[in-house]
């Protein structure tokens, strides 16, 4: 069975849902706008404890996908990143490997990226040498704005 849900659960919910349907595994599949880089220092992200005591101070220079990474982790689910920060900082991976939980992904390069570049390799090989390729998101979802601040700037590098 295959269940797939749109919005955020909370672990109680995660629980009552694998339970409820016998469900032998979960995949957490992330596919969120790009966010910033989080850097990597001692005493933040560098040890699944570092980690983990950063994550109880409830700071925010832990990013979203490294928090549902976490969650994913302890509740045994395989997490899959397809978004291009660095999610998985040195603690992240120590805890994936810890807790022997399969953790994989670095952006699917799933929108405009892989468009343009299906697109260069058939114009190429058709014998046609694009100069430039411009694109415009004219749907106004949010990477523009998130990839205007520096940090989130970064993730796509």
């Amino acid at each position: 069975m295959i269940q797939i849900l749109s919005q955020p659960i909370s672990r109680k919910e995660w629980i009552i849902l694998s339970k409820q349907n016998n469900l032998d595994i979960i995949v957490v599949l992330w596919t969120a706008n790009a966010e910033r880089v989080c850097d990597v220092k001692p005493g933040l992200n560098t040890t699944m404890h570092e980690l983990e005591a950063f994550l109880k101070a409830n700071k925010a220079e832990i990013p979203p996908s490294t928090v549902f990474a976490i969650a994913s982790i302890n509740e045994g689910c395989t997490y899959i990143n397809g978004s291009p920060q660095n999610t998985f900082v040195p603690g992240l991976i120590e805890l994936a490997e810890h807790k022997d939980v399969f953790i994989a992904g670095d952006d699917f390069k799933s929108g405009q990226t892989k468009l343009k570049s299906v697109l260069v390799d058939f114009l190429v090989g058709a014998g046609i040498k694009p100069v430039s390729i411009v694109s415009y998101n004219h749907l106004g979802n949010n990477d523009g704005k998130n990839l205007s601040a520096p940090h989130q700037f970064r993730s796509k590098e």
